[in-house]
C-alpha cells in the first residue's frame, strides 16, 4: 500500500461556465437550480467524473475503478473481476484483495467506494465499504441564476431511394442551460482516512492537477453544454501534522486535527452596479469577489497551517491577484504561499 499522507488538506475550487448546463437533472437534463436560493448546484459525482476522466487520459483506464469496460457501463463488481482476471491469484479475498485493489485504483484511494467485499478484514467495517479520504461537498454558484432555453437544428445527410442520390434531413434540438455560473466547490482530504486507503502525497498532487484541468481538458468537458468551462481559482490549505501547545506549564505536541470549513461561504460575490440583479451576470467581469472573510479565517488558523497552495487563471490574476494572493503572502509571513502553476503560465511572478 502507498505511504499515506500525514497532512490534512482543505480546498476551495472555483470554475465558471457560459451558456451551459453544469449538471443536468436525471429527468429532462435541466440545470439543477434550488427553488429557494435560486442558485445552481452541481453534485460531487459530476466533479469526480471530470477528475476520473482526466486521470484516464493521463494514466490510463486500468487505474480507475469507476469507469466503463469498452463502451459498456458496468457495475463495480464486474470492474473488480475484470481487473483481477489476468492475475494468477484471481480468487484472492480479504486483506490481500483490498490491498490489491487499493494499489491498483487511484480513485478508490481518493474517493472510496460503496462496494462491499466478501471476506474483507474487520477494519473495513461490517459492510466492508471503503470511506474515501477526499470528501467533496456539492458545488453551488456564488450567485442566483435563471434557466434559459436554446433551440437549434441538426442537419445530416441520408441516402435517397435512387442510387447515388442523397437527401438532407433535419431535426430540431433543444437544451436547457444557464447563461453564466461561477461555481464553488469545497472539500477535505482527511489524513486519518488516508491511513485506510493509502492516499499518498503523489496521489494528492495528481488530484489537484485533475481537479483543475478536468473541467476544461476532458472529453466530457467538451460537450455542447460543457465546452465553455474554465477553472478560475484553486486554493489548497495544507495543515501541519502536529502543533505544540501549553499544557500545565509545559509544552506538549499534539495532532493538529483541524480545518476551517465552509470556505465557499467566506467568498462574497457582488454584481457591478450597472448589472443590477445577480441573474443578469453574463461573464466574470460582471461582478466583484470579496475574499476578506476567507483571508481573516485563514489568518486565525495560521498557527496550524504548513503552507497554502494556489492556482489561478490569467483573468482572475488581473482581478484578484492582489486582493487574495498578495494579501495572503503579506499577512502570513511564516506560512509558505506556493503557486502550483498547473497551467505553466507563472502568472504571479514578481
Amino acid at each position: 500500500m502507498n505511504k499515506p499522507t500525514k497532512n490534512r488538506n482543505e480546498f476551495l475550487f472555483l470554475y465558471d461556465i457560459k451558456n451551459g448546463n453544469p449538471n443536468g437533472d436525471p429527468d429532462e437534463n435541466r440545470p439543477r437550480i434550488d427553488d429557494v436560493t435560486k442558485r445552481c448546484y452541481v453534485t460531487d459525482v459530476r466533479l469526480k467524473r471530470f477528475i476520473r476522466d482526466y486521470l484516464i487520459q493521463t494514466d490510463g483506464e486500468n487505474q480507475i475503478l469507476v469507469t466503463k469496460l469498452g463502451v459498456k457501463t458496468v457495475n463495480l463488481t464486474d470492474r473488480v473481476k475484470e481487473s483481477l482476471k489476468d492475475m494468477e491469484e484471481s480468487k484472492i479475498e480479504g486483506e490481500l484483495l483490498m490491498s490489491t485493489l487499493l494499489d491498483t485504483f487511484i480513485d478508490l484511494r481518493m474517493f472510496g467506494s460503496p462496494l462491499a467485499f466478501k471476506g474483507a478484514p474487520e477494519k473495513w467495517g461490517e459492510t466492508s465499504k471503503v470511506t474515501g479520504p477526499i470528501q467533496i461537498n456539492f458545488g453551488e454558484t456564488l450567485h442566483q441564476v435563471e434557466e434559459v432555453t436554446f433551440h437549434g437544428t441538426s442537419i445530416f445527410r441520408s441516402r435517397g431511394e435512387s442510387e447515388g442520390s442523397e437527401q438532407k434531413m433535419g431535426t430540431f434540438t433543444t437544451y436547457y442551460a444557464i447563461p453564466y455560473g461561477l461555481i464553488a466547490f469545497h472539500g477535505i482530504a482527511n489524513e486519518n482516512a488516508a491511513k485506510t486507503t493509502g492516499l499518498s502525497e503523489d496521489d494528492l498532487e495528481k488530484f489537484k492537477i485533475a481537479l483543475w484541468k478536468g473541467v476544461r481538458e476532458t472529453s466530457s468537458a467538451h460537450t455542447r453544454t460543457k465546452r465553455d468551462q474554465q477553472p478560475r481559482l484553486l486554493l489548497n490549505i495544507v495543515y501541519k501534522e502536529t502543533i505544540e501547545i501549553e499544557d500545565n506549564g509545559s509544552k506538549k505536541v499534539i495532532l493538529t486535527e483541524y480545518h476551517i470549513g465552509a470556505l465557499e461561504e467566506k467568498v462574497v460575490l457582488t454584481p457591478r452596479p450597472d448589472i443590477g440583479e445577480e441573474i443578469n451576470i453574463r461573464t466574470f467581469g460582471d461582478y466583484t469577489l470579496d475574499f476578506s472573510r476567507l483571508i481573516k479565517a485563514i489568518e486565525k488558523a495560521k498557527s496550524k497551517i504548513e503552507r497554502i497552495e494556489y492556482s489561478i487563471s490569467p483573468e482572475f490574476v488581473e482581478l484578484y491577484g492582489n486582493a487574495l494572493i498578495s494579501k495572503l503572502k503579506t499577512s502570513l509571513t511564516e506560512v509558505e504561499v506556493k503557486d502550483l502553476d498547473i497551467d505553466r503560465l507563472d502568472l504571479m511572478k514578481d
